[in-house]
């Protein structure tokens, strides 16, 4: 019997779904599912994959702003499953690992990393390479709220890279300049690394709606790239 977790922040509805499953082949587990339901809006799925990192997600949507839950019962999204109704996406995520004065320390996302401005009314000042290449700015840096670099995933519409570019890409990492002094287009980066240098802070790094963050000040060095990592979400078929 395959072992299922329920994963969400409305209790009382996460209750309501597990006893819909007990007429289903399954083991109710809470710490080594093989399968997690993930019940709420897009955000919902991106908490789960930390708490269970490579284990096959599913997303209902329980949230009025999810673009990317299935407005199904689970009874049918279990059903289906049991059918094999359905493919799995592997997701590649992203890294980033900061440098700074005192230590090292890094952060993996599915969706994005973000670089921005501790206060929204002090813009930071940064530079910023592609494969060792440095970006040329036409003040010798780039000064603004900062950077969101993408994955695929991470680039579909209603997440944070969309709303800046208003486009998606199919492969590689997505650049995007966050409100700076001057005009600069997106980057795609296949296969290669993006490395960011903090001028003047204080800014801070964040991966995906993660709470810890990392603070940035004045020389600390960032490095983002894809990782051999991959998050695991199930596609229906046609839904």
């Amino acid at each position: 019997m395959k072992k299922i977790h329920i994963f969400g922040i409305d209790i009382e509805k996460i209750e309501n779904l597990k006893c819909k499953l007990e007429k289903y082949d399954f083991i109710y587990s809470e710490d080594s599912p093989e399968l997690v339901i993930c019940y709420g809006g897009d955000g919902i799925f991106l908490i789960a994959e930390r708490v269970f990192p490579g284990i096959p997600k599913i997303l209902i949507k329980g949230s009025k702003v999810s673009n990317k839950g299935y407005d199904i019962k689970v009874e049918e999204v279990i059903e289906r499953y049991l059918r094999k109704e359905f493919t799995i996406q592997n997701l590649k995520k992203i890294k980033a690992t900061c440098k700074g004065r005192f230590e090292t320390k890094e952060l993996i996302g599915v969706n994005d990393i973000v670089i921005r401005n501790t206060l929204p009314t002090e813009a930071i000042r940064f530079k910023v390479w592609i494969n060792g290449k440095e970006i040329e700015s036409g003040l010798g840096e780039f000064i603004g709220d900062g950077v969101v670099v993408s994955t695929v995933y991470g680039s579909s519409k209603g997440a944070y890279f969309y709303s800046i570019t208003k486009e998606s890409f199919d492969e590689g990492i997505g650049l995007a300049f966050n409100n700076i002094t001057e005009k600069k287009e997106m980057q795609i980066v296949s296969d290669g690394k993006i490395e960011i240098e903090i001028v003047r802070g204080p800014g801070v790094l964040v991966a995906d709606n993660n709470r810890d963050f990392i603070n940035l000040e004045k020389g600390d060095k960032i490095l983002i790239e894809e990782v051999d990592s991959y998050a695991k979400r199930i596609v229906l078929n046609h839904v």
